[in-house]
This record gives structure tokens, sequence and C-alpha cells, in this order.
């Protein structure tokens, strides 16, 4: 495949996305959560300086507002700017821009992409058990596959998140729905960690085997 398999917006949009997750997913890790519980919630990554990682604005008294740290709010606010690039995203997959279409993104949906994808898999395989990656135009179905699982946690993860911006409540206890969709939303992002670093690393290999694979996607391509 050549340079022009995706198109400049589809470039910049995936420069954006991964630029603004990537930062989402640290943020998320270092934040304090604003809720009202018996000790307050602390950062998943316990050794980063409390200075950085926490405000120390807590309040564990039922009725009175817990104030959102700084790390909370970027987060709220980087979640809503994420909303806006995937429905740019979703819009751009209902056109013909080379890349772009949502056909290519879910493949297994359609009877000639599941059968694309079965042959490019054995292909895979095959290169695996010889220690190295296909050249990626055996395996574009597959990568575009990756991008779509992508594209479709990050739409749930958007979704739970817009439901968690207008639900939590920063004076009382959260409700089961809240607690639930804030396990959902817990769990789409382990997924997005896994699928973004599955991704990166077969990026890393395709880059160390000469498939210069980042020409094919960066904006200025």
């Amino acid at each position: 495949m050549t340079e022009q398999a995706y198109a400049k917006p589809i470039r910049l949009l995936h420069s954006l996305l991964a630029l603004c997750m990537l930062s989402q997913i640290a943020i998320g890790e270092l934040m304090d959560v604003p809720e009202v519980e018996d000790k307050p919630a602390v950062s998943a990554i316990e050794w980063i300086m409390p200075a950085y990682a926490h405000e120390g604005h807590h309040q564990a008294v039922p009725g009175a507002p817990v104030e959102a740290t700084l790390g909370f709010e970027v987060h709220e606010i980087l979640g809503l700017v994420i909303g806006g690039l995937l429905l740019v995203r979703i819009m751009l997959a209902l056109t013909s821009l080379p890349g772009a279409n949502w056909r290519q993104l879910v493949p297994w949906v359609f009877a000639d992409g599941r059968k694309q994808l079965a042959s490019e898999i054995r292909v895979q395989v095959a290169g695996w058990k010889q220690a190295k990656l296909a050249p990626p135009e055996d395996g574009e179905a597959v990568a575009r596959s990756v991008h779509g699982l992508i594209l479709i946690a990050g739409i749930i993860m958007g979704m739970s998140g817009t439901i968690l911006y207008f639900g939590w409540s920063q004076t009382a206890p959260q409700t089961a729905f809240i607690e639930l969709v804030a396990s959902t939303h817990e769990l789409v992002v382990g997924v997005l960690e896994a699928l973004l670093g599955a991704h990166v690393l077969a990026v890393i290999l395709h880059q160390r085997m000469g498939h210069n694979i980042l020409a094919r996607i960066k904006p200025g391509g």
C-alpha cells in the first residue's frame, strides 16, 4: 500500500486522537476522583509525588461538596475534546475518503472482510513463527480492524464518560447505576490500553524491520 492509502484528514485526526488518548490515559491514572467516601481516593500510581498527583481537597463528609482536583477537571475537558474528535471521525467514516470508510474499520461484519481477515491472519501467524512481521500490505484488514476496535472502545469510553460527567455526585455516594457506568468506563479503559499497547508495539516492530509504516499515516506524509 502506498502513502496515499490514508487521506490527509484521516492522518491528522489519527495524530490528534493518539496524542489526546495517551494523555487522557496518563491523566486518568494520576488524578484523584472527587467522591464522598470513607477515605479519599488516591492515584493509581502510588509513587508519584503527592504534590503532582493530588491536590488534597477531598472531604469525607456526606452532604459537603468534594472539590475537584486540577487533574480531574483536565480529564473532563480532554474527554470532551476526544468526544468531538471521535464525532468527526464517525462523520468521516461515512465518506469515500481513502482509509476513512467504516467498512474498512469493521471488516469482520462483512463476509468478504472476514475472508480477507482470515487470510491475513494466516500470513501474520506464519510470520510470527519466523519471529518477524509480515509486510504492511499483507495485513491491511488486520491493522484497520485494530483501528476500528480502538475507535469503538473510544466511543464507549466517551459515552460512559459523558454519563459520568452529568451523573457523578460530589456531595453524596454514587448511585448503583453510576457505579456500574464507572466500572464499565474503567473496564473499557483497560481494553483501550491493551489495544493501544499492541498497536504501538506493532508499529515499533514494523519500523525496526524497515517497513517505514509511520510514513503512511503521519500528517505530513
